[in-house]
């Protein structure tokens, strides 16, 4: 079953991702029209890889539940087709 606290976790990552690569121009560290500066340049990368990752994994988390629901719904079919079977005496 798909966690709310790994679903959380998840889209922490890539909120945390997306901070990093907004926050040199949020915070102003970065000036308008200037070269990159390394602390830049760091943040855009491993803020960009983090959100990657995060985006990543929400489809991993869509992925795995929808997994979930067709399990569920064959077993229901299943369960379904049993009781047709009992109830019709075959």
């Amino acid at each position: 079953m798909v966690s709310r606290v790994g679903v959380a976790g998840v889209l922490a990552v890539f909120a945390a991702g997306v901070w990093l690569v907004a926050a040199p121009f949020a915070l102003g560290y970065q000036p308008a029209g200037a070269g990159w500066s390394g602390a830049t340049k760091t943040d855009v990368i491993t803020g960009g890889l983090l959100a990657v990752a995060g985006f990543a994994g929400l489809f991993g988390v869509a992925a795995g539940r929808a997994a979930e629901l067709y399990a569920d719904a064959r077993s229901a079919a299943s369960l379904a087709g049993t009781a047709d079977r009992e109830n019709s005496g075959s």
